[in-house]
């Protein structure tokens, strides 16, 4: 149980950080673009359904990668479904929010959510690699002890 928590909040925090990112891209894109940032618009209830975005995407990760599964097809389809209900939670939560309200608007943010996809992977790999090196290490104390 406690792995679960861990877990969630650390896709819910890394998500979210993923998608301030993004915002904060998509703010210097309009600043550079010589928009007068009108259409750029950071609200905070926009600010909470980041966080809500993020808590509510970490969700599918429990249910989805928290068993050890050893047969590669089915980790495929696994990932197949977890990406597209990522997509689907945060394309209706940005409708929802207004994150985008023409399609170039969406069409950011599909590719804000592609990077963070991949942000968010790579970040995890990285923590689950850094905890299996320190229970190696664990390990190996404990055989120089014996």
């Amino acid at each position: 149980m406690m792995n679960k928590l861990k877990l969630w909040l650390e896709q819910t925090m890394t998500i979210s950080f993923a998608i301030f990112v993004g915002i904060l891209i998509e703010g210097i894109v309009y600043a550079v673009m010589g928009d007068d940032l009108a259409s750029f618009n950071l609200t905070w209830l926009q600010l909470l359904s980041v966080i809500l975005t993020g808590a509510l995407c970490s969700v599918p990760t429990l249910f989805l990668f928290t068993e050890d599964e050893r047969k590669k097809s089915h980790f495929m389809l696994k990932l197949v479904l977890h990406f597209i209900g990522l997509y689907a939670i945060v394309s209706i939560f940005g409708f929802i929010f207004k994150w985008y309200v023409h399609i170039d608007g969406f069409i950011f943010i599909t590719v804000i959510f592609f990077l963070v996809y991949a942000f968010v992977w790579a970040v995890s790999l990285w923590f689950h690699k850094r905890d299996d090196n320190k229970i190696n290490k664990a390990l190996d104390d404990i055989r120089d002890e014996e």
